[in-house]
């Protein structure tokens, strides 16, 4: 099932600025070179961790959504839109989480009912035009998992994407800054220069952090 693979989708806001991070515009003759580890500016900024606990958030939501339809497949397509649009919402209220539990207990005793159906050997016709219900939801559910799974995924990354272009941003912000109080001609990622010796990542880590 889908939802298996989606418990593999990890928080995705990586990324090293290749090269230059910083060129000053300083015009005395000593050059001054540094270098700043921008993955662990996202990682470890306030900024970064906030990113980081939203994206969890996010992640155990969606995949809560797809293992409960994977539980129980004899949902209807209203259940099932009902139960993703009040799981995912950020604040919901206590009338919506009521609306939840009732739903989600409406389609437990739906599947308690199936089991129960499908082992019964002598089913009136009221009986089996409702098993054979429960086989066209099962389907149902199936290709709107699969569906939703994409949709998540892409939801998901694009979070990321935004994220992690905003969070570069903001330590670009703080690098400069740091570079021109200290001095530094050039700063390298870390990346680039491993060996540097002049490493203002803590400096630029706290300048990130103070502007909020």
């Amino acid at each position: 099932m889908t939802s298996n693979r989606f418990l593999q989708f990890g928080w995705v806001l990586v990324a090293a600025i290749a090269g230059v991070a910083m060129a000053g515009g300083f015009q005395n003759s000593e050059i001054k070179i540094g270098t700043v580890d921008v993955v662990r500016m996202m990682d470890q900024s306030d900024y970064g961790k906030e990113g980081q606990e939203i994206f969890k958030k996010m992640k155990i939501a969606r995949e809560g959504v797809l293992e409960f339809i994977d539980t129980y497949r004899v949902l209807t397509i209203d259940q099932a839109q009902r139960i993703r649009l009040l799981s995912l919402k950020e604040n919901p209220t206590k009338e919506e989480s009521a609306e939840l539990d009732r739903t989600k207990a409406d389609v437990i005793a739906a599947n308690k009912r199936s089991v129960e159906l499908a082992t019964k050997p002598n089913m009136t016709p009221e009986e089996r035009n409702l098993v054979e219900e429960y086989a066209r939801r099962s389907q149902t559910m199936n290709d709107i998992a699969q569906r939703w799974f994409r949709e998540f995924t892409n939801e998901m990354s694009d979070f990321a994407d935004k994220r992690k272009l905003a969070g570069l941003q903001k330590a670009r912000v703080a690098i400069n800054e740091v570079s021109k109080l200290q001095g530094y001609t050039v700063v390298f990622d870390e990346t680039t220069a491993p060996y540097g010796s002049n490493d203002i990542t803590d400096a630029t880590l706290a300048a990130m952090n103070a502007k909020k």
